[in-house]
Protein backbone atom coordinates (compact mmCIF):
# COMPACT_ATOMS: atom_id res chain seq x y z
CA UNK A 1 0.00 0.00 0.00
CA UNK A 2 1.56 3.32 -0.64
CA UNK A 3 1.75 6.57 1.38
CA UNK A 4 -1.06 8.08 1.46
CA UNK A 5 0.24 11.30 4.09
CA UNK A 6 1.09 13.64 1.34
CA UNK A 7 -2.36 12.65 -0.75
CA UNK A 8 -4.91 15.18 -1.15
CA UNK A 9 -8.80 13.93 -0.44
CA UNK A 10 -9.27 13.54 -4.08
CA UNK A 11 -6.72 11.22 -4.80
CA UNK A 12 -7.24 9.35 -1.41
CA UNK A 13 -10.24 8.43 -3.05
CA UNK A 14 -9.14 7.56 -6.95
CA UNK A 15 -6.68 5.14 -4.99
CA UNK A 16 -9.48 3.45 -2.75
CA UNK A 17 -10.99 3.17 -5.83
CA UNK A 18 -7.99 1.23 -7.50
CA UNK A 19 -7.70 -1.05 -4.30
CA UNK A 20 -11.72 -2.02 -4.61
CA UNK A 21 -11.21 -2.98 -8.11
CA UNK A 22 -7.86 -4.86 -6.90
CA UNK A 23 -9.30 -6.71 -4.02
CA UNK A 24 -7.71 -5.11 -1.60
CA UNK A 25 -10.86 -4.56 0.48
CA UNK A 26 -8.84 -4.49 4.10
CA UNK A 27 -6.31 -1.62 2.49
CA UNK A 28 -9.19 -0.40 1.06
CA UNK A 29 -11.77 0.30 4.93
CA UNK A 30 -8.02 1.45 6.33
CA UNK A 31 -7.27 4.11 3.76
CA UNK A 32 -11.26 5.36 3.57
CA UNK A 33 -10.56 5.78 7.16
CA UNK A 34 -8.06 7.70 6.88
CA UNK A 35 -9.08 9.85 4.45
CA UNK A 36 -12.32 10.74 6.08
CA UNK A 37 -10.66 11.76 9.85
CA UNK A 38 -6.84 13.37 8.20
CA UNK A 39 -7.61 14.25 4.53
CA UNK A 40 -11.31 15.84 4.25
CA UNK A 41 -12.10 19.23 5.03
CA UNK A 42 -15.83 20.05 6.36
CA UNK A 43 -16.96 21.48 3.03
CA UNK A 44 -16.02 17.70 1.71
CA UNK A 45 -17.95 15.86 4.55
CA UNK A 46 -20.90 18.49 4.39
CA UNK A 47 -21.12 17.69 0.40
CA UNK A 48 -20.76 13.97 1.03
CA UNK A 49 -23.95 14.15 3.81
CA UNK A 50 -25.64 15.87 1.70
CA UNK A 51 -25.39 13.58 -0.93
CA UNK A 52 -26.09 10.35 1.07
CA UNK A 53 -29.29 12.06 1.85
CA UNK A 54 -30.32 12.61 -1.69
CA UNK A 55 -29.83 8.94 -1.99
CA UNK A 56 -31.49 8.08 1.11
CA UNK A 57 -34.98 10.25 0.84
CA UNK A 58 -35.63 9.37 -2.51
CA UNK A 59 -35.27 6.91 -4.94
CA UNK A 60 -32.60 5.76 -7.59
CA UNK A 61 -34.16 7.56 -10.73
CA UNK A 62 -35.40 11.17 -8.61
CA UNK A 63 -31.91 11.35 -6.90
CA UNK A 64 -29.80 10.74 -10.17
CA UNK A 65 -32.50 13.84 -12.04
CA UNK A 66 -31.39 15.80 -8.63
CA UNK A 67 -28.25 15.79 -8.74
CA UNK A 68 -27.59 15.97 -12.58
CA UNK A 69 -29.13 19.24 -12.42
CA UNK A 70 -27.49 20.47 -9.52
CA UNK A 71 -24.35 19.54 -11.71
CA UNK A 72 -25.63 21.87 -14.35
CA UNK A 73 -26.08 24.50 -12.20
CA UNK A 74 -22.73 24.34 -10.55
CA UNK A 75 -19.19 25.35 -11.05
CA UNK A 76 -16.18 23.25 -12.40
CA UNK A 77 -14.87 22.88 -9.19
CA UNK A 78 -18.12 21.70 -8.03
CA UNK A 79 -19.02 19.40 -11.00
CA UNK A 80 -15.24 17.88 -10.52
CA UNK A 81 -16.22 16.57 -7.07
CA UNK A 82 -19.75 15.39 -8.55
CA UNK A 83 -18.00 13.23 -10.94
CA UNK A 84 -15.94 12.11 -8.72
CA UNK A 85 -17.85 11.05 -5.83
CA UNK A 86 -21.50 10.50 -6.94
CA UNK A 87 -21.90 6.83 -8.02
CA UNK A 88 -23.21 5.91 -11.37
CA UNK A 89 -25.41 2.96 -9.74
CA UNK A 90 -28.25 2.38 -7.07
CA UNK A 91 -26.14 2.66 -4.08
CA UNK A 92 -29.55 1.11 -2.09
CA UNK A 93 -29.60 3.78 0.31
CA UNK A 94 -33.46 4.20 -0.07
CA UNK A 95 -35.50 1.95 2.19
CA UNK A 96 -38.88 3.43 2.89
CA UNK A 97 -40.37 2.15 6.07
CA UNK A 98 -43.96 2.44 4.32
CA UNK A 99 -45.87 -0.60 3.77
CA UNK A 100 -48.07 -1.18 1.23
CA UNK A 101 -51.33 0.32 2.07
CA UNK A 102 -54.05 -1.84 3.31
CA UNK A 103 -58.02 -1.41 2.31
CA UNK A 104 -60.53 -1.60 4.86
CA UNK A 105 -62.39 -4.86 3.99
CA UNK A 106 -64.82 -4.59 6.90
CA UNK A 107 -67.05 -1.96 5.27
CA UNK A 108 -68.13 -1.85 1.68
CA UNK A 109 -66.83 1.56 0.25
CA UNK A 110 -70.09 2.41 -1.61
CA UNK A 111 -71.94 1.77 2.07
CA UNK A 112 -69.74 4.34 3.45
CA UNK A 113 -70.49 8.10 3.26
CA UNK A 114 -69.55 10.31 0.22
CA UNK A 115 -66.78 12.09 3.12
CA UNK A 116 -65.25 8.84 3.89
CA UNK A 117 -65.28 8.24 0.31
CA UNK A 118 -64.01 11.24 -0.57
CA UNK A 119 -61.15 10.19 2.10
CA UNK A 120 -60.24 6.92 0.84
CA UNK A 121 -59.90 8.16 -2.40
CA UNK A 122 -57.60 11.02 -1.62
CA UNK A 123 -55.44 9.33 1.04
CA UNK A 124 -52.61 7.43 -0.27
CA UNK A 125 -50.80 6.95 2.53
CA UNK A 126 -50.42 3.55 3.84
CA UNK A 127 -52.75 2.30 7.61
CA UNK A 128 -49.61 0.63 9.76
CA UNK A 129 -50.65 -1.36 12.13
CA UNK A 130 -48.47 -0.52 15.12
CA UNK A 131 -48.72 -1.93 18.86
CA UNK A 132 -48.07 0.58 21.70
CA UNK A 133 -45.52 0.21 24.10
CA UNK A 134 -45.67 -1.33 27.71
CA UNK A 135 -45.18 2.49 28.68
CA UNK A 136 -48.11 4.04 26.59
CA UNK A 137 -50.28 1.33 27.74
CA UNK A 138 -50.14 1.93 31.53
CA UNK A 139 -50.13 5.96 30.80
CA UNK A 140 -53.25 5.52 28.89
CA UNK A 141 -54.38 3.31 31.76
CA UNK A 142 -53.50 6.10 34.57
CA UNK A 143 -55.15 8.61 32.32
CA UNK A 144 -58.74 6.81 31.85
CA UNK A 145 -58.64 7.02 35.90
CA UNK A 146 -58.36 11.17 36.05
CA UNK A 147 -61.35 12.38 37.20
CA UNK A 148 -61.73 14.78 34.62
CA UNK A 149 -61.91 11.72 32.10
CA UNK A 150 -64.42 10.14 33.94
CA UNK A 151 -66.80 12.90 34.14
CA UNK A 152 -66.02 13.75 29.98
CA UNK A 153 -66.98 9.75 29.91
CA UNK A 154 -70.24 10.22 31.79
CA UNK A 155 -71.15 13.37 30.22
CA UNK A 156 -71.38 11.56 27.00
CA UNK A 157 -74.73 10.42 26.19
CA UNK A 158 -75.35 6.84 24.09
CA UNK A 159 -77.82 7.10 21.24
CA UNK A 160 -81.71 6.25 21.70
CA UNK A 161 -81.40 3.30 19.41
CA UNK A 162 -77.53 1.13 19.07
CA UNK A 163 -76.93 -1.54 16.31
CA UNK A 164 -77.35 -5.23 18.00
CA UNK A 165 -73.55 -5.92 17.81
CA UNK A 166 -73.37 -2.99 20.09
CA UNK A 167 -75.79 -4.08 22.59
CA UNK A 168 -74.56 -7.55 22.91
CA UNK A 169 -70.83 -6.45 23.01
CA UNK A 170 -71.34 -4.32 25.78
CA UNK A 171 -73.65 -6.96 27.67
CA UNK A 172 -71.22 -9.54 27.44
CA UNK A 173 -67.59 -8.50 26.25
CA UNK A 174 -67.21 -4.79 27.47
CA UNK A 175 -64.12 -4.17 29.51
CA UNK A 176 -63.53 -8.23 29.24
CA UNK A 177 -61.20 -7.93 26.18
CA UNK A 178 -58.06 -6.76 27.69
CA UNK A 179 -58.47 -10.46 29.88
CA UNK A 180 -55.04 -12.49 30.20
CA UNK A 181 -54.31 -15.79 28.16
CA UNK A 182 -55.17 -18.70 30.58
CA UNK A 183 -52.55 -21.43 31.62
CA UNK A 184 -52.50 -23.98 29.94
CA UNK A 185 -54.48 -26.98 31.52
CA UNK A 186 -53.53 -30.76 31.89
CA UNK A 187 -56.24 -31.44 29.39
CA UNK A 188 -54.77 -29.13 26.66
CA UNK A 189 -51.71 -30.79 27.21
CA UNK A 190 -53.37 -34.15 26.63
CA UNK A 191 -55.62 -33.41 23.79
CA UNK A 192 -52.17 -31.80 21.99
CA UNK A 193 -50.36 -35.29 22.08
CA UNK A 194 -53.70 -36.82 20.78
CA UNK A 195 -53.64 -34.93 17.81
CA UNK A 196 -49.68 -35.15 17.66
CA UNK A 197 -50.26 -39.04 17.73
CA UNK A 198 -52.52 -39.11 15.13
CA UNK A 199 -50.83 -37.03 12.84
CA UNK A 200 -48.07 -39.69 12.78
CA UNK A 201 -50.55 -42.63 12.78
CA UNK A 202 -52.15 -40.93 9.56
CA UNK A 203 -47.88 -40.60 8.36
CA UNK A 204 -48.14 -44.17 8.92
CA UNK A 205 -51.20 -45.37 6.94
CA UNK A 206 -50.34 -43.44 3.94
CA UNK A 207 -46.87 -45.19 3.86
CA UNK A 208 -45.08 -41.60 4.05
CA UNK A 209 -41.24 -41.85 5.33
CA UNK A 210 -41.05 -39.77 8.72
CA UNK A 211 -37.96 -38.33 8.96
CA UNK A 212 -36.14 -38.26 12.82
CA UNK A 213 -36.47 -34.61 12.81
CA UNK A 214 -40.40 -34.73 11.91
CA UNK A 215 -41.99 -31.96 14.22
CA UNK A 216 -45.37 -33.33 14.79
CA UNK A 217 -46.15 -31.31 17.71
CA UNK A 218 -45.61 -28.40 15.60
CA UNK A 219 -48.45 -29.76 13.41
CA UNK A 220 -50.64 -30.35 16.45
CA UNK A 221 -50.07 -26.60 17.88
CA UNK A 222 -51.41 -25.27 13.79
CA UNK A 223 -54.22 -27.44 13.93
CA UNK A 224 -55.87 -26.99 17.73
CA UNK A 225 -54.52 -23.19 17.99
CA UNK A 226 -53.04 -24.22 20.98
CA UNK A 227 -49.59 -22.59 21.34
CA UNK A 228 -48.20 -24.45 24.42
CA UNK A 229 -45.41 -27.30 25.16
CA UNK A 230 -46.93 -31.01 25.87
CA UNK A 231 -44.80 -30.88 28.24
CA UNK A 232 -45.96 -29.43 31.80
CA UNK A 233 -41.75 -29.72 33.59
CA UNK A 234 -40.30 -26.48 33.43
CA UNK A 235 -38.47 -25.90 30.12
CA UNK A 236 -34.33 -25.86 30.02
CA UNK A 237 -32.68 -22.62 29.87
CA UNK A 238 -30.63 -22.57 26.37
CA UNK A 239 -27.08 -21.99 27.83
CA UNK A 240 -27.62 -24.19 30.92
CA UNK A 241 -30.27 -24.11 33.92
CA UNK A 242 -27.95 -21.21 35.27
CA UNK A 243 -28.95 -22.67 39.08
CA UNK A 244 -26.93 -20.81 41.82
CA UNK A 245 -26.53 -23.56 44.30
CA UNK A 246 -24.66 -21.79 46.64
CA UNK A 247 -27.83 -19.30 46.91
CA UNK A 248 -30.00 -22.47 46.46
CA UNK A 249 -29.21 -24.36 49.62
CA UNK A 250 -30.04 -21.60 51.92
CA UNK A 251 -33.41 -21.53 53.22
CA UNK A 252 -35.33 -18.35 52.19
CA UNK A 253 -35.93 -15.31 54.47
CA UNK A 254 -39.01 -15.46 56.35
CA UNK A 255 -41.03 -12.33 57.99
CA UNK A 256 -39.14 -9.06 58.93
CA UNK A 257 -35.75 -8.31 59.64
CA UNK A 258 -34.20 -7.09 62.59
CA UNK A 259 -33.92 -3.27 61.76
CA UNK A 260 -30.31 -3.42 63.81
CA UNK A 261 -28.75 -6.48 62.99
CA UNK A 262 -30.85 -7.64 59.56
CA UNK A 263 -30.90 -10.67 61.08
CA UNK A 264 -34.32 -12.94 60.72
CA UNK A 265 -36.54 -12.36 63.35
CA UNK A 266 -39.15 -15.37 64.96
CA UNK A 267 -42.82 -14.76 64.70
CA UNK A 268 -42.83 -14.30 68.86
CA UNK A 269 -40.67 -11.56 68.06
CA UNK A 270 -43.19 -9.08 66.49
CA UNK A 271 -45.92 -9.73 68.67
CA UNK A 272 -45.51 -8.90 72.32
CA UNK A 273 -47.69 -8.04 74.71
CA UNK A 274 -47.14 -6.35 78.16
CA UNK A 275 -48.50 -7.79 81.41
CA UNK A 276 -51.76 -7.08 81.16
CA UNK A 277 -51.87 -8.82 78.01
CA UNK A 278 -52.34 -5.75 75.19
CA UNK A 279 -50.43 -6.14 72.14
CA UNK A 280 -47.42 -3.25 71.77
CA UNK A 281 -46.13 -2.36 68.59
CA UNK A 282 -43.50 -3.18 67.09
CA UNK A 283 -40.33 -2.21 67.68
CA UNK A 284 -38.46 -4.11 64.51
CA UNK A 285 -35.43 -6.08 66.76
CA UNK A 286 -35.06 -9.51 67.14
CA UNK A 287 -34.87 -11.28 70.80
CA UNK A 288 -31.15 -11.05 70.75
CA UNK A 289 -30.57 -6.88 70.21
CA UNK A 290 -33.92 -6.31 71.99
CA UNK A 291 -31.74 -7.74 75.47
CA UNK A 292 -29.09 -6.29 74.60
CA UNK A 293 -30.83 -2.83 74.47
CA UNK A 294 -30.47 -1.74 71.28
CA UNK A 295 -32.01 0.60 69.54
CA UNK A 296 -35.47 0.02 67.52
CA UNK A 297 -38.41 1.52 66.67
CA UNK A 298 -40.26 3.80 68.61
CA UNK A 299 -43.16 2.82 70.52
CA UNK A 300 -46.49 4.18 68.86
CA UNK A 301 -49.40 5.35 70.85
CA UNK A 302 -52.12 3.43 71.58
CA UNK A 303 -54.90 1.93 68.63
CA UNK A 304 -51.74 1.87 66.28
CA UNK A 305 -53.29 -0.22 62.89
CA UNK A 306 -51.04 -2.60 60.81
CA UNK A 307 -50.59 0.12 58.08
CA UNK A 308 -48.84 2.40 61.37
CA UNK A 309 -46.71 -0.65 62.22
CA UNK A 310 -45.75 -0.52 58.24
CA UNK A 311 -45.44 2.61 57.53
CA UNK A 312 -43.26 3.06 61.08
CA UNK A 313 -40.87 -0.14 60.13
CA UNK A 314 -40.27 1.30 56.58
CA UNK A 315 -39.58 5.11 57.89
CA UNK A 316 -37.02 3.85 60.22
CA UNK A 317 -35.04 1.73 57.91
CA UNK A 318 -34.95 5.04 55.08
CA UNK A 319 -33.99 7.40 58.44
CA UNK A 320 -31.05 4.76 59.29
CA UNK A 321 -30.23 3.53 55.98
CA UNK A 322 -31.20 5.68 53.04
CA UNK A 323 -29.32 3.65 50.83
CA UNK A 324 -30.09 0.43 51.80
CA UNK A 325 -33.93 1.16 52.16
CA UNK A 326 -35.05 0.98 49.17
CA UNK A 327 -33.18 -2.57 48.57
CA UNK A 328 -34.47 -4.04 51.88
CA UNK A 329 -38.00 -2.67 51.57
CA UNK A 330 -38.65 -3.99 48.17
CA UNK A 331 -37.17 -7.87 49.50
CA UNK A 332 -39.78 -7.15 52.14
CA UNK A 333 -42.29 -6.32 49.66
CA UNK A 334 -41.52 -9.60 47.57
CA UNK A 335 -42.30 -11.95 50.29
CA UNK A 336 -44.90 -10.59 52.56
CA UNK A 337 -48.43 -11.17 52.18
CA UNK A 338 -50.52 -9.13 50.15
CA UNK A 339 -52.19 -6.52 52.96
CA UNK A 340 -48.32 -6.03 54.09
CA UNK A 341 -47.12 -5.97 50.26
CA UNK A 342 -49.36 -3.55 49.61
CA UNK A 343 -48.94 -1.35 52.27
CA UNK A 344 -45.06 -1.21 51.08
CA UNK A 345 -46.15 -0.61 47.67
CA UNK A 346 -48.19 2.53 48.69
CA UNK A 347 -44.70 4.11 51.19
CA UNK A 348 -42.53 3.32 47.98
CA UNK A 349 -44.67 4.76 45.34
CA UNK A 350 -44.80 7.84 47.84
CA UNK A 351 -40.54 8.31 47.38
CA UNK A 352 -39.33 7.96 50.47
CA UNK A 353 -37.35 10.79 52.28
CA UNK A 354 -35.33 10.72 55.81
CA UNK A 355 -38.23 12.41 58.04
CA UNK A 356 -37.15 14.47 61.06
CA UNK A 357 -37.17 13.39 64.90
CA UNK A 358 -40.41 13.37 66.34
CA UNK A 359 -42.75 13.55 63.22
CA UNK A 360 -45.94 11.96 63.56
CA UNK A 361 -46.20 8.56 61.10
CA UNK A 362 -47.86 9.49 58.07
CA UNK A 363 -51.49 6.85 57.23
CA UNK A 364 -50.93 4.70 54.67
CA UNK A 365 -53.50 3.60 52.09
CA UNK A 366 -52.25 -0.05 50.71
CA UNK A 367 -52.48 -0.81 47.09
CA UNK A 368 -55.13 -3.16 45.65
CA UNK A 369 -53.46 -5.86 44.63
CA UNK A 370 -55.15 -9.27 42.86
CA UNK A 371 -53.54 -12.06 41.11
CA UNK A 372 -53.01 -11.84 37.50
CA UNK A 373 -51.12 -11.56 34.66
CA UNK A 374 -48.07 -8.90 34.64
CA UNK A 375 -48.77 -6.95 31.33
CA UNK A 376 -45.16 -6.41 30.96
CA UNK A 377 -42.72 -9.12 31.97
CA UNK A 378 -46.18 -11.65 31.42
CA UNK A 379 -45.56 -13.55 34.56
CA UNK A 380 -48.35 -15.87 35.76
CA UNK A 381 -49.77 -15.90 38.65
CA UNK A 382 -48.43 -12.83 40.17
CA UNK A 383 -50.09 -10.35 42.66
CA UNK A 384 -50.95 -7.53 40.42
CA UNK A 385 -51.71 -4.08 40.84
CA UNK A 386 -54.27 -1.72 38.97
CA UNK A 387 -52.23 -1.20 36.45
CA UNK A 388 -51.55 -5.07 35.88
CA UNK A 389 -47.92 -4.63 37.25
CA UNK A 390 -46.36 -6.70 39.41
CA UNK A 391 -43.99 -5.40 42.10
CA UNK A 392 -40.89 -6.32 40.07
CA UNK A 393 -42.23 -4.45 37.20
CA UNK A 394 -43.75 -1.47 39.30
CA UNK A 395 -40.40 -0.03 39.35
CA UNK A 396 -40.02 0.40 36.00
CA UNK A 397 -42.92 2.74 35.72
CA UNK A 398 -43.16 5.13 38.50
CA UNK A 399 -46.65 6.53 39.35
CA UNK A 400 -46.18 10.38 38.12
CA UNK A 401 -46.37 12.78 41.13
Amino acid sequence: MTNTKSQSFLDAIAHINWQLEAGRHDDARDAFEYALTELATAEDLDRLTRVADTFTHDPYVIARASLRSLWRRSDPELRAWLDMFVTRTDPGLYRPAEQQPQWITTVPLVAAETSARRILATNDKPALKRTPSTATTIAAKRARRQPEHIAAIKSKRRPVTEPRVVTDYIRTRFLLDTDPAYDASMWDRTYLRQIADQVRTERDRAGARTREDFDADAIARARTGLDIRDDDRPAFLTNGNGLDYDHTTLPPLQGWVCVYCFGERACSDHFITDTNGQRLSDDGLCQHCRDNDRTGIPALPTGFTLADEVAAYCQHLTDHYPAAAPALLHALQQRSTRIVSGLVMAFLDRGPQPSEPGTPITALTPVQLRTGRCCSCYAHPRDIDIDDLCGDCRNRYPVAA
